[in-house]
């Protein structure tokens, strides 16, 4: 039986509508589900939700180093923690797909 790719979910979340950004994220991981990936999406971390953004990332980090590949949804340039995923998935060789991007 083959394995699929683990994809982690990154874009901005800080500063944003917290129910619109869970959406979005929501809709990439049935998105990403449905091309046959395994979906990792931060916003089910097991992190509480009010916990302090330093959590978040350092979970989110460890996230995303069990992953193939990142995604990044669009607007992800507006987000500091976006920029840092993105920043350890390029020095970490992790596959970088960006939302529009073709998937295979």
């Amino acid at each position: 039986m083959e394995t699929k790719k683990k994809i982690y979910i990154s874009g901005a979340i800080e500063h944003h509508d917290l129910e619109k950004r869970r959406k979005a994220f929501d809709d990439a991981e049935r998105y990403l589900s449905l091309k046959g990936f395994a979906p990792v999406n931060p916003f089910k971390n097991g992190v509480p939700p009010e916990a302090h953004w330093r959590d978040h990332m350092r979970t989110d980090i460890g996230l995303l180093l069990g992953c193939d590949g990142i995604y990044m949804l669009r607007g992800w340039e507006l987000s500091k923690g976006a920029k840092l995923e993105l920043d350890v998935a390029s020095s970490c060789g992790i596959e970088v797909l960006f939302e529009q991007s073709s998937i295979n």
